[in-house]
């Protein structure tokens, strides 16, 4: 049976040229119209010429070219986020008798490489609200492009955020699949390591797993497509400082992307220095035998060599490569870059060495002599905030230490707390000074294979997101993630802001109007 262009009827929706594969289990076409209406496929009801379809084939369905489908069904409990929000405590918060689990994301066969991304992306709460902001073609749902992805990852995040229970990404997947076809390649049943549950098993069963750090890169390329709409951004309240602008801009390159200062030399003559300017989303530390530290990795991908042509010598000559980071972003993601292809037995081979991280780093030394003295007046604050915890005695001394999970919201109270950007540049970091907020790991001997997980840190507690099962860590289980053995091993680190209290000088001064 041939391939049809059918237009999709739903509500007062209408979807024109999808195309029907008969030739496929009708399972299948009841994912893609899942995919653009999120009506799941056990509450539809889709009424073609000849009758109902069911789920075996399409015997009695009488199709062709631009015939008019009915689908009748209504989408999953979980409604779609009509305000932004920022407030985690309404994905988890934290009383003395009991902890509420943020929601995990069920696994349909092999995918918790996607899903691992997809939570380290949700804990960024700026994306989430930039996002709800961001307004995509109405038809994106229904061609596969960035937007279609951007869209249904929008619905995803909308879904975690008003629910307790796990999520089933199957639309997120389905967009995934279409603009990212290396995602979809198929494995034998042996080979697949988890398989849907129930009725999903039809339409997701034996896909192969796939590389987490490649999802998250392909995931952030999507998003910078995205762009902030000036008119909903107008309309919305209560949106935090760093979205000060109403002009249109990306999130990603607003609050992920960095600019480093190039400087190649070449060793063998005096041909002048080249500068140049680089954007980066993310920094790699690579597994030399001399990195047992992150900031030894960091260090090390910032400089080294180079062959390329030199017009002066007319041959190829050493280039020595230098660069210093000119912009920090708000949330800085480093790559361990863990794998490498093993030509003998085809496969990306895993290194397991053990590379310790720090829960709140400091990325001064790697920045521009700029971009260092910017740094200075927050991170004098900073020095002051610590000298007192060491002095509690001290007159400017204001709150007690207290444990993160306890610490006011800095986005629900950012009167409490110093800017932790600079004022002509929204979405920076101006004090060089991060918190380790998530951590992606990787469980097994090949990068196409095992298992991913994601670590996230929610209200001061770290939680553990292995598909839909969430559980509580501490922070020793984290720092356990650095390697050198077959437990879960740090693949991708997200770090965020380092938010820096007030004083309670600065707080009555505020107040009374004395300090603007």
């Amino acid at each position: 049976m041939p391939v049809y262009k059918v237009n999709i009827k739903w509500q007062k929706n209408k979807y024109s040229n999808v195309e029907c594969n008969t030739d496929e289990c009708p399972e299948l076409f009841k994912a893609l119209l899942f995919s653009l209406t999120g009506v799941p496929p056990d509450r539809q009801k889709i009424m073609m010429p000849g009758g109902i379809l069911g789920d075996k084939d399409y015997n009695g369905i009488k199709l062709k070219d631009g015939i008019n489908v009915m689908l009748v069904g209504s989408v999953d409990e979980v409604p779609i986020s009509e305000t932004p929000c920022l407030d985690d405590s309404k994905v988890a918060h934290y009383t003395e008798d009991t902890i509420k689990l943020p929601p995990g994301l069920v696994n349909l066969g092999n995918t918790c490489y996607m899903n691992a991304a997809v939570q380290l992306l949700f804990s960024i709460p700026e994306l989430r609200l930039a996002l709800q902001i961001c307004r995509f073609p109405q038809t994106s749902l229904n061609s596969p492009n960035l937007d279609s992805l951007c869209e249904s990852l929008k619905f995803l995040f909308n879904s975690l955020s008003k629910t307790e229970k796990p999520v089933t990404p199957l639309l997120f997947l389905t967009c995934l699949h279409s603009v990212c076809p290396q995602f979809a390649s198929r494995a034998s049943s042996s080979d697949a390591s988890k398989s849907a549950p129930g009725a999903l098993s039809m339409i997701t069963h034996g896909f192969e797993q796939q590389d987490a750090s490649e999802c998250w890169t392909e995931l952030i390329r999507a998003l910078q497509s995205s762009k902030i709409d000036s008119q909903v951004y107008a309309s919305t309240v209560n949106l935090p400082q760093s979205f000060c602008t109403t002009s249109q801009w990306n999130p990603i390159e607003r609050f992920l992307a960095g600019q480093l200062s190039c400087k190649l030399t070449c060793t063998e003559s005096d041909e002048p220095e080249t500068d140049s300017l680089e954007t980066f989303t993310q920094l790699s530390c690579f597994m030399h035998q001399d990195v047992k530290y992150l900031l030894t990795g960091i260090r090390n991908g910032l400089t080294g060599n180079l062959t390329k042509h030199s017009s002066l010598l007319d041959r190829n000559a050493v280039y020595k490569r230098l660069s210093l980071i000119s912009r920090l972003p708000a949330y800085l993601c480093i790559h361990f870059v863990r794998f490498f292809y093993k030509e003998d037995k085809q496969i990306n081979a895993k290194i397991l060495k053990d590379v310790k991280f720090p829960l709140t780093l400091d990325m001064h030394e790697f920045c521009t002599p700029e971009l260092q003295r910017k740094l200075l007046p927050m991170r004098e604050k900073q020095r002051l905030k610590e000298d007192e915890v060491v002095n509690p005695s001290s007159q400017t001394n204001t709150f007690k230490s207290k444990p993160d999970s306890v610490r006011p919201d800095p986005f629900q109270n950012p009167d409490l707390y110093e800017p932790n950007f600079f004022a002509d540049d929204p979405g920076s970091n101006n004090s060089g000074y991060y918190d380790l907020q998530g951590v992606l790991s990787h469980q097994g001997r090949t990068s196409t294979s095992g298992h991913y997980v994601a670590w996230v840190k929610k209200q001061g507690m770290w939680f553990k997101f292995d598909d839909d099962r969430v559980s509580q860590v501490t922070s020793e289980d984290i720092l356990r993630l650095s390697g050198g053995g077959d437990w879960h091993c740090a693949y991708i680190l997200l770090y965020g802001p380092h938010f820096i209290e007030k004083n309670a000088y600065c707080l009555q001064k505020n107040k009374s109007g004395g300090v603007k």
